[in-house]
């Protein structure tokens, strides 16, 4: 009896995708919203492409918005357009993979430039997640049939601007192949619940939460071309309390919602 394609790639003992991506530009648009418990929605917008080339892979942010009960566009000056490497059609151009040592470990400055608004900082450390999770990091490259599921090693995420401090340690995950057919494979990253601390500067004071996060993320990858077609969160759940605060105050429970999309 024969058996339909799909189900001969889901047993396949070979590389379920291209894992060195082929050139090319894809367009995409971010969004995400993120609630606190009782208090209005807020969120970015982020038109972007990802450039795959010679094994490294580049965001070109071409336009983006902060909502803040209304949609508000983000506009950098035109010097920290420059040192972004931005130009007349993008707002910045970041190497997302591979990434330096020192970019990795605090998404500093060389990164992207500290002038970059949170506009365009903010949504790229999404988009940073979604593009490492296919790379053998969180060991993607192994999996080879559907319902298979590994388990990573621990990891750590932080970083210090915009007026924000984030330290996140999370104590591994699993990733598994959720789906595949004779175009894509679908991947879902699940981190093991995360200790989380977040500071929020102002020019007076500074408001320290700590707590844990929930996070996962479900990707969709072209077969023949090794790129991402399109992610979401399963879930992003963040249950925080303000360090000093009286135990009677409630924590502060947040849900985030983020979805990639190509255009």
């Amino acid at each position: 009896m024969l058996l339909p394609a799909a189900m001969l790639a889901a047993s396949a003992s070979g590389p379920i995708y291209r894992h060195n991506p082929s050139a090319g530009l894809r367009s995409y648009r971010y969004q995400a919203t993120e609630t606190v418990l009782g208090g209005p929605a807020r969120g970015y917008r982020t038109d972007f492409d990802l450039e795959y080339s010679g094994g490294a892979i580049c965001a070109l942010v071409r336009k983006s918005s902060v909502l803040d009960g209304i949609w508000k566009p983000v506009e950098p000056d035109p010097s920290c357009r420059a040192a972004m490497h931005g130009g007349k059609t993008i707002l910045a151009r970041v190497k997302l993979s591979p990434l330096s040592p020192d970019a990795g470990k605090t998404l500093g400055a060389s990164f992207l430039p500290m002038c970059a608004p949170p506009g365009i900082f903010f949504p790229l450390t999404d988009i940073l997640n979604v593009v490492i999770v296919p790379s053998p990091h969180f060991r993607a490259t192994e999996l080879r049939k559907v319902g298979q599921s590994l388990s990573y090693k621990s990891f750590d995420a932080a970083f210090d601007r915009s007026g924000i401090a984030l330290k996140e340690t999370s104590p591994g995950g699993e990733i598994e192949l959720a789906a595949i057919d004779a175009r894509r494979a679908v991947i879902e990253w699940k981190p093991a619940l995360a200790e989380l601390e977040l500071v929020e500067h102002s020019r007076t004071s500074a408001v320290t939460l700590r707590g844990t996060e929930q996070f996962a993320f479900r990707v969709e990858i072209n077969r023949h071309t090794g790129a991402i077609e399109r992610a979401r969160t399963i879930n992003d759940d963040l249950d925080l309390k303000i360090v000093g605060a009286a135990d009677t105050n409630p924590h502060v429970r947040i849900t985030r919602t983020v979805t990639i999309d190509p255009l």
